[in-house]
This record gives C-alpha cells, structure tokens and sequence, in this order.
C-alpha cells in the first residue's frame, strides 16, 4: 500500500517541484540578465544606442516588407487593391517610420486571421489603425482600411 501512494502521489508530486524548482532558475537567470542588459553602464552611450539601432531592419528592404504583406494578406484569400506607403525620416534620431494604407475586401474573420498572421511572420510589424465598413447589411464581405507600420534602420 506504500509503494501504491508513493507511486501515485508522492512522485508525481516531486516531479511538479522538480519543474518548478528548474523553471524558477530559469526565471531567475533571465530576470538577471535583463537587469545586466539595463545596467549595462560598462558600454559608452554611443556603442548602446548602435546597438540600439541594429534591431530595425535597413530601408532598402522597405519594397520587400510590402511584398511579404502581399503575399500574406493572398494567402488568406484577401483582395488587396492597392498599397499606399510613404516615409517619414526621425528628424533627431536614425529611423525610418515606414507607414502602409492597405484597402482589403473579405469576410471579417479572414482580416482577423490575417492581422493574427501578420504579426505572428512578421512581428516587427505594427498595427496603427483599423477601419471596417460592410457595404450592405446582410453582406459577408466587408471593406477594411489598415494603416501598418514598421521602423527602419536609415542607410548608412
């Protein structure tokens, strides 16, 4: 009868404590090393903030970036008239606000799997606004107007 309580409590019981023991270090490391890379006042100013600006992607892909939203928004099965795009250099620091109006046509679902998507293959991608008009009543297609955005690393 021991062996019968030890196997059916006792061990699973010290195999949850042994996980949350291995899952609270790992907590514990990660939270020390994100405290290290806050209090990283070894490094000067300017080799920080390079490294600050190595995260965004270079606006010489910018053309790429609407390609693979495209592609996204096709595979969905969204009908995507047209993009509209434009640029806006920081006035003081070394990004590139590259904003996107996209007019989509489908069922309300779909251009929420699609956003769902988006983010999911590119998360570097931005949702700034979200517009939905559904022409008549009983319709199950609606007309949706984004407005994405994505930062980008000037050219050097």
């Amino acid at each position: 009868m021991c062996l019968a309580l030890y196997f059916s409590t006792v061990q699973p019981a010290q195999q949850r404590l042994d996980t949350a023991r291995l899952s609270a270090i790992s907590l514990h490391d990660r939270i020390t090393r994100a405290g290290q890379a806050l209090n990283d006042n070894a490094r000067p100013i300017d080799e920080q903030l390079a490294t600050f600006y190595q995260i965004f992607p270079s606006e010489r892909d910018s053309t790429e970036w609407v390609g693979k939203i495209a592609a996204i928004a096709k595979r969905n099965g969204l009908i995507l008239q047209q993009v509209d795009y434009k640029e806006e250099r920081d006035k003081t620091g070394k990004l590139i606000r590259f904003q996107m109006s996209l007019p989509l046509t489908g069922e309300y679902p779909t251009i929420r799997k699609f956003l769902s998507d988006l983010q999911a293959q590119i998360p570097i991608v931005s949702l700034e606004q979200v517009q939905f008009e559904r022409q008549k009543v009983g319709s199950p297609l609606v007309d949706a107007k984004l407005r994405l955005v994505i930062f980008l690393g000037q050219s050097s």
